[in-house]
This record gives C-alpha cells, sequence and structure tokens, in this order.
C-alpha cells in the first residue's frame, strides 16, 4: 500500500504548454489511449532526452492522452503525458515531438514541479488531493468525468499560481533548447512549435489576453526568447526515426476512426488492418496482417497486432501462438496482458498467472492485470486470493468500500499455510484503508 500511496502523490497537476489542453481537460474530453508500439517509440526518445538531462533515463513512464490539443505535460517522477492532437499535428517530422518532449524534461531537470507541489500544499486548499483524484482515476479507468475534476479544481485557485507557472515556462523553454542542442539537434525547431501555437492563438483570440489572466508566456515572447540562441547547422531526424514515428501516427489516425482513411491508404498498409478491425471488418484485416508478416517476419508488432485481432475473433488458439512467438521477458507488458488475456480465455490459467504475477510489478497502474488475475484464481478454486485480487483492482479505481469488504472477505477464506504471504499483505492493505475511517466499517 506504501507503493500505491507513493504513486498517488506522483500525480500532481504540473505546467501545460498551451492554453488549449487545459480547456479540453475542462470539458471532460480526456482518456488514455494505450498502445505498446507507440509509447515504446515516445520513451525511447524521452530516455534519450532524460540522460542529456542527467535524470535517470529509467524512471520514464509515458502515456498518450486522448485530445485534439496541440500539447504534452508532465507531473514529475518521470511521468509524461502526451496528447494525440500533437502526435497527429507534428506527424511528419518527429523533431518537433522531441523539442515539446525537451521542454517537459526541463520541468523536470529545474525542480519545477516539486516548487509547484509546495506551493499547492502550502496554499492551504484542497486542490492537491482533488487533483490526485482526478487523474488517477482518469488514468486507471479511462474516465472522463475523473480527469474532468483536475481542472475543475486546478481553475479554483489559478491565479495563485499564474505567476509562478510563466516563469517556469521560460526556464523549461531554455533548458529544453540545450538538450536539443547536446543530442545534436537544432533547438529552433522548438520555435516552429511556438509559432503554431502562436497561430491558434490569434484565431482564438487567446492572444488578446491580458497577461495577469495567462498561464503561460504569449507565444511570441517565447519565440523571441529562443531566437536569441546561436542557430547552427544540425542534424536532421534518422530516416529510421522519421519511418517509425510515421507508422505510429498513421496507425494512430486508423485507430481514432479517420473514415477518409479507407481510400486514402495501400490495400495492405499496417493502419488499413487496424482501420478495418476497428469497424468489424476482422477477416480482411487478418490477411492484411498476414501478408505483412510473410514480407518481414521480424516484426513483432505486426504479429502482436495480429494476434489482439485473432484474440477479438475468437480464434484463441491461433492468437496464443503469435503471442508465444514474440514473447520475451523485454516485451511491453501491454502485450503481455494481452498474451495473458487471450491464455485465462482458453482455460490456460497457469501460465497465465505466472505472466501477470510477474507484469504487475511492470504496469502497477492498470487494474485489468488484477481482474485477470482474479479470474484465473478463481478458476483455480483459490476463491480467497481471487478475492485479494478484486480487491487491489478496487483500490486502483478508487472504490475503497469494495476494496475493504473484499480484503476482510479474502483474509476469512485464503489458506493460511500455502498463501500466508498474500493474507499478511491482504491484513496490511485492510489496516491502511482503516487508518482512514470512510473506508472502514463505521461508514
Amino acid at each position: 500500500m506504501d507503493k500505491i500511496i507513493s504513486f498517488f502523490k506522483v500525480f500532481i497537476f504540473c505546467v501545460v504548454i498551451g492554453n488549449c489542453f487545459e480547456t479540453t481537460i475542462a470539458e471532460g474530453n480526456i482518456t488514455i489511449i494505450r498502445d505498446a508500439e507507440t509509447e515504446e517509440f515516445l520513451t525511447e526518445i524521452t530516455q534519450h532526452i532524460f540522460e542529456v538531462a542527467g535524470l535517470r533515463k529509467k524512471s520514464v513512464k509515458l502515456y498518450i492522452v486522448n485530445s485534439d490539443s496541440i500539447n504534452a505535460f508532465t507531473t514529475g517522477n518521470g511521468y509524461v503525458f502526451v496528447t494525440t492532437g500533437l502526435l497527429l499535428k507534428f506527424n511528419k517530422n518527429p523533431l518537433h515531438l522531441i523539442a515539446v518532449l525537451c521542454h517537459e524534461t526541463g520541468h523536470l531537470a529545474g525542480g519545477h514541479i516539486d516548487r509547484m507541489i509546495n506551493r499547492i500544499q502550502n496554499s492551504g486548499t484542497n486542490m492537491m488531493m482533488a487533483m490526485l483524484a482526478g487523474i488517477v482515476g482518469g488514468l486507471a479507468t479511462g474516465s472522463e468525468e475523473a480527469m474532468a475534476i483536475l481542472l475543475g479544481y486546478a481553475m479554483t485557485d489559478e491565479r495563485l499560481f499564474l505567476r509562478f507557472s510563466r516563469d517556469q515556462e521560460l526556464a523549461a523553454d531554455a533548458l529544453g533548447a540545450s538538450y536539443m542542442e547536446q543530442m545534436g539537434y537544432d533547438s529552433h525547431a522548438m520555435i516552429e512549435v511556438f509559432a503554431e501555437f502562436e497561430r491558434m492563438e490569434i484565431l482564438s483570440g487567446g492572444i488578446n489576453l491580458p497577461t495577469y489572466v495567462r498561464t503561460h508566456p504569449k507565444s511570441i515572447d517565447r519565440i523571441m526568447a529562443l531566437q536569441k540562441r546561436e542557430s547552427k547547422k544540425k542534424m536532421e531526424c534518422s530516416k529510421e526515426l522519421v519511418a517509425k514515428y510515421r507508422r505510429i501516427t498513421a496507425k494512430l489516425k486508423s485507430y481514432m476512426n479517420n473514415n477518409r482513411l479507407y481510400d486514402e491508404i495501400p490495400a495492405e498498409d499496417y493502419p488499413k488492418a487496424i482501420f478495418l478491425h476497428q469497424r468489424g471488418k476482422s477477416k480482411e484485416a487478418i490477411d492484411i496482417l498476414k501478408q505483412l508478416i510473410k514480407k518481414d517476419p521480424k516484426d513483432i508488432y505486426y504479429k502482436e497486432a495480429l494476434a489482439q485481432v485473432l484474440s477479438e475473433s475468437g480464434k484463441l488458439q491461433e492468437a496464443i501462438r503469435y503471442y508465444q512467438e514474440i514473447y520475451s521477458d523485454k516485451l511491453s507488458a501491454l502485450i503481455k496482458i494481452d498474451y495473458a488475456k487471450a491464455l485465462v480465455q482458453n482455460k490456460n490459467f497457469d501460465r497465465a498467472i505466472k505472466i501477470l504475477e510477474n507484469v504487475k510489478y511492470e504496469d502497477h497502474v492498470n487494474p485489468e492485470i488484477f481482474r485477470l488475475l482474479a479470474a484465473a484464481y478463481g478458476q483455480k478454486g483459490r476463491k480467497g486470493l481471487s478475492f485479494f485480487m478484486l480487491a487491489q483492482e478496487q483500490i486502483l479505481l478508487q472504490n475503497y468500500q469494495k476494496a475493504y469488504n473484499l480484503l476482510k472477505s479474502s483474509i476469512s477464506l485464503m489458506d493460511s499455510k500455502i498463501e500466508k504471504s498474500y493474507i499478511n499483505k491482504a491484513k496490511f492493505f485492510k489496516q491502511v484503508l482503516e487508518r482512514n475511517k470512510k473506508y472502514s466499517d463505521g461508514v
């Protein structure tokens, strides 16, 4: 439970690059998109930036926010959020994405997050806990309402933090530009990003807002500051990096249900298969993916996509065969979870349990892991352990009373001889919940 509590503390709202992201959250349109290939691509880029910035590169935890806004933000402790709007807006050249990620890393390396947390804690409001509830709830459940809570409370005390936020933005710009230069890139790519923000400000009328009601400097001011940096001929992104970026953005467009894609992309293209599967045309998707695998049998993401389509089409044994072909300890946690799900559905409970018990330490905020473990242990006749897993799922979903009741049941049902360690964990979790009477029997 201490790990869970420390995770909650991580999710303190920090700074957002542009104003439109705040509006989008406040309107309650935020969900988290999980995709192994996209997350791996973004994580690799961010880890390189962290290394240059002197941060632990393994601490990167990157999530994709489903929002049309062109934005990214960080919440400290390595957590970075990137919007689909940002990925799709600058989908030709990853250099603009790198510029934004460098800026966000600047906030982390500059200690801006810790200072923001201290200011929130010293404000005498309940803002921090409200924001924790909003963002953790939204991340764990994909709940639009929970994510909307975040900005609802943040906007209440917004002016308390305005001056602080503007100062930190300019500092993060400078740090981010220096990281780009250290990596060999032209930091003036960041100017192109802010030029797009300026265009958006003009269209929305935001450029006319008085400075004291803005949470960020005007884009023109940020551009002028960056223009003072010396610009030399720098290296471009490699062809391989550009190709990977265009592939994930094309895949993202397919996932986002862009109807025009059907006629725009080649008949045997990877995004087309995803597009077709999204529309229930799984047979056509399977045929395309199998052809792609023949052309490039080493591409694990072709096989992962095919395994997922097969699994969701009820062809479990064939899906499991493809998952087995690509399985390794280094495989993305998301793919491992999908593999385990297929195993549970195919009644291969022992193998599923082994995978899930390991992967729960890799993706510790994913409630599906515990839901699948509960199903697998339940089918194995270990009812107490099944209840314990369901309790952990409910903790992540912030249903603390349900979690508390499940913990009590699990303790009474588990075998004290072979499940002693789990009983001790359940008792500890229960005691932590009891410290707050809100979640105890006295409710």
